[in-house]
């Protein structure tokens, strides 16, 4: 970029004719370069012969503080295709900010204990996505990871808004969304009912496409850029004979040379540092929000085999699921008699395997069951499950981790099917947990159970 300065030091954007090496402005304009500091100090006092070409010092200086062109004004002048970009460009930068806040308040997305933590789906998707091997050996720092992806959306989001680092941040924005293609979504079928992988098509183009500066504050655009400092354009001064060191000759073309390295690293770390501060404010908000009743009121909650009740799972790419659309079977509890059992009868207490009571079944039509930790394969060892009582009187078991995105399937009492609360994916329990309905193709896994009348208890079957 060529800038002239004039008797008053104000810098305008060279005529086009002011170009080294020709143009009508050649004869009256001396080009500055690079030059070292033992060379500068060499030649201070002496000045540049006219005609001379040197290279002036890179040097990082601030952003111009004069006002750009209006939002209208760069509306006008955009192309087309850079004016096509803008819906996705703002789309995507406010939902992946959203997104990372989002986890980032959600109390239990970064409780390791926590059903619906980032611990738990980790687990899920080694069941489903074909990075299985990568995500077990990183399962030991799951919460690292789903702090690192909750800032890393933000800085996602930020740079697509502000065009900070821009290519960067939709370059990551590509990666991040192609990993939640391979683990959260990979199970949808068909792949267009998934959102993720056309996220990172999106997120492709506009890496291609860049911003083109079109609604990019000044700041940022010139954030980095490279100037000749102070004492070179005092030697411009001297070269043009008689004009004291702080003065600049009138036509001195000043050419800046950009280094995109160094300001794609400046930019990033100024990124970094706003996603920083905005992430921060999620820890006064999470502090004070604690767990609410929306935050256990998702479909599918109900009584486990030991009376007790568990938070709803959830996908990756959302912090909480949808509200519950079926009917919830009421909750029977450890501590309460079973309705239409016997009153003076103990309540039922999981052992081992045992982890459900006939009667409770009976009673609700299904109940959800927590397989042992410590299960032998191939039992999925922790994992959320259900039993049903089917319509022709006997009983199945089924994992309860859907098979589209790792989200836990509920019981729909009034219509007899197992429902995720996500996305709407339905299974059917009379037909081994055949999908009826959904983005999803893949039924719920069949756990081998026995069914002992006589001690009135259904155990996972090794």
């Amino acid at each position: 970029m060529l800038v002239v300065v004039d008797d008053a030091g104000i810098r305008s954007p060279a005529p086009p004719g002011d170009r080294t090496g020709g143009g009508t402005g050649e004869r009256n304009a001396t080009t500055v370069g690079t030059v070292s500091r033992r060379d500068r100090g060499r030649s201070r006092g002496n000045p540049i012969p006219a005609g001379s070409v040197e290279r002036a010092p890179r040097r990082d200086t601030m952003p111009s503080m004069a006002p750009g062109p209006s939002i209208r004004d760069q509306l006008e002048g955009a192309s087309p295709a850079a004016r096509a970009l803008l819906p996705i460009r703002f789309f995507f930068g406010i939902t992946f900010v959203y997104a990372g806040l989002d986890k980032l308040v959600d109390p239990a997305f970064l409780d390791a204990s926590n059903p619906g933590s980032i611990v738990a789906q980790l687990a899920a998707f080694t069941h489903v996505s074909p990075l299985a091997p990568l995500i077990r050996a990183t399962e030991p720092l799951a919460v690292p990871i789903g702090l690192l992806i909750a800032i890393a959306e933000i800085a996602i989001g930020l740079g697509a808004l502000t065009g900070l680092a821009f290519r960067l941040a939709a370059a990551g924005g590509a990666l991040l969304s192609l990993t939640f293609w391979l683990t959260a979504s990979w199970t949808t079928h068909p792949y267009y009912y998934g959102a993720d992988l056309p996220y990172a098509i999106g997120w492709l183009a506009l890496l291609i496409g860049g911003t083109g500066g079109l609604l990019v504050p000044r700041v940022i655009r010139e954030l980095g850029a490279e100037r000749p400092d102070a004492w070179d354009l005092a030697r411009i001064g001297g070269a043009r004979g008689g004009v004291h060191a702080g003065e600049h000759a009138r036509g001195t073309v000043v050419e800046a040379e950009p280094s995109p390295g160094r300001r794609m690293i400046l930019q990033a770390a100024v990124l970094g540092a706003a996603a920083l501060a905005l992430a921060s404010t999620a820890a006064p908000v999470r502090l004070f929000r604690g767990t609410q009743p929306g935050d256990t009121a998702a479909a599918g909650n109900g009584a486990t085999g030991d009376g007790t009740t568990d938070p709803p799972e959830t996908p990756a790419t959302t912090a909480t699921p949808a509200d519950p659309s079926p009917e919830e079977s009421p909750e029977v509890t450890a501590d309460d008699p079973t309705p239409g059992a016997n009153p003076t009868a103990a309540p039922f207490k999981p052992n081992g395997l045992a982890v459900a009571s006939i009667a409770v079944v009976d009673a609700k039509g299904a109940v959800r069951i927590r397989v042992p930790a410590d299960a032998p394969a191939p039992l999925p060892a922790g994992d959320p499950g259900i039993v049903v009582k089917l319509a022709n009187g006997g009983y199945a078991c089924y994992d309860a981790i859907c098979t589209h995105e790792g989200c836990r399937v509920g019981w729909d009492r009034q219509d007899g099917v197992m429902m995720c609360p996500c996305h709407g994916a339905v299974f059917d329990p009379n037909d081994h947990g055949a999908v009826l309905g959904g983005p999803t193709n893949t039924p719920l896994p069949e756990l081998p159970i026995v069914v002992d009348h006589q001690a009135g208890t259904i155990t996972l079957k090794v």
